[in-house]
């Protein structure tokens, strides 16, 4: 791979900051940062045959410590967002908290429950991202993806939406997405997504994570069975689960992906033991 040709052309960085939300140390090899749809597939055509990851905004996503030889691309930098009468259209690197409070600001009702879902459209489009009973599938028109150096657009029954998860990928990397919303009353629907995020305040840690790191399962959310386990506030290192939520593993000071990975790993083994349910862990985990 010829990191200059990246450098040059889309102003990639070598040994780049890992830009991981739960702030563990380490870089990344060549971070590409794409501004426009034109560069995010004139990239991937350029590293046909390479190892590569995709990345949003960090928020879902644990990079290893240390230098992470590879190279990312991310979306990040694609960013902004259009309405049309009853529908929204975003690029995959808006922050779903934006196009949310854009929504709101034109009195337009369908987001507020994931008003304070952190990270990108992109990245909910891919894992499905839900908050309060409703997911992006719910409320998505369509999803435009990159797949064999195309732009398709996807209808939500071809996205291979389930439960935090989606057919989306590296092999269908999201450029933009529509949402139909509902016209409302502005007041009332600011009223109602701050509710939701303050729900989300009060029941959520404040400190550096990565969001759920498991899955829920049988029903009940993964914090519970942690709880049930008897591991809120476990360390190992400066990895903590969280004395707020279970469900979550926060940075506490000094937390290396080691730390969270080797309580996570801890947390599914326990959690079979006293309760017969595997975990599965909703972050990603990139090299894996």
């Amino acid at each position: 791979m010829d990191a200059q040709y990246f450098v040059d052309k889309f102003g990639a960085r070598r040994r780049a900051p890992s830009f991981s939300s739960y702030g563990n140390e380490g870089t990344i090899g060549l971070l590409i940062e794409p501004r426009t749809e034109e560069e995010f597939a004139a990239a991937v055509a350029a590293l046909e045959g390479e190892e590569f990851d995709v990345a949003g905004r960090g928020t879902n996503i644990l990079f290893p410590d240390g230098e992470y030889d590879a190279a990312v691309l991310t979306t990040r930098a694609m960013t902004g967002a259009e309405f049309r009468g009853e529908v929204a259209v975003a690029f995959a690197g808006e922050r779903l908290s934006s196009l949310a409070k854009k929504a709101a600001e034109r009195g337009l009702s369908g987001l507020e429950r994931l008003a304070a879902i952190p990270g990108s459209v992109g990245g909910a489009a891919a894992m499905n991202a839900g908050a309060f009973g409703t997911e992006f599938a719910d409320v998505a028109l369509w999803v435009d993806v990159l797949a064999d150096g195309k732009r398709v657009r996807l209808g939500p029954e071809e996205c291979g939406f389930g439960y935090r998860r989606s057919a989306l990928g590296k092999d269908a990397v999201v450029l933009a997405a529509a949402f139909s919303l509902v016209r409302s009353d502005r007041a009332a629907v600011e009223r109602e997504a701050a509710r939701y995020a303050a729900l989300r305040a009060a029941s959520q840690p404040n400190g550096k994570s990565l969001g759920s790191t498991f899955k829920r399962a049988d029903g009940k959310s993964a914090g519970w069975y942690i709880e049930r386990a008897g591991l809120k506030g476990a360390r190992v290192g400066g990895a903590e689960i969280s004395r707020k939520h279970a469900g979550f593993i926060v940075n506490v000071g000094g937390g290396t992906a080691a730390d969270y990975l080797a309580l996570a790993d801890r947390a599914q083994r326990e959690v079979v033991e006293d309760c017969g349910v595997t975990l599965e862990l909703e972050v990603v985990v990139a090299g894996r």
